[in-house]
């Protein structure tokens, strides 16, 4: 007599994304945005407290960064720089 009738020995529940279609679109989506982006120098300052470091992003989203950035910080800058001159210690 099984304690647990309705309950398979070793049963393992299967993983299927609920999206199947959405892997691979993300995935083709950052295959085409990592092509289209470039290197930014982000600098925001407030009071004496600033911060600063290099980072990846297409056009699009660096505007946004600095408009977000812009109504919480003093001085805000945020501009596309070549990948010779990033510096590896501040790439996020």
């Amino acid at each position: 007599m099984l304690k647990y009738p309705h309950i398979k020995k070793n049963a393992q529940h299967s993983i299927h994304p609920a999206i199947p279609r959405l892997a691979t679109a993300a995935s083709q989506c950052i295959i085409t945005c990592m092509s289209t982006q470039q290197y930014y120098y982000v600098m925001c300052q407030r009071g004496s407290l600033v911060h600063r470091a290099y980072v990846r992003m297409d056009p699009g989203s660096a505007d946004i960064l600095h408009d977000s950035l812009e109504s919480r910080y003093d001085l805000v800058q945020v501009c596309a720089v070549s990948k010779s001159d990033v510096e590896p210690e501040l790439l996020l």
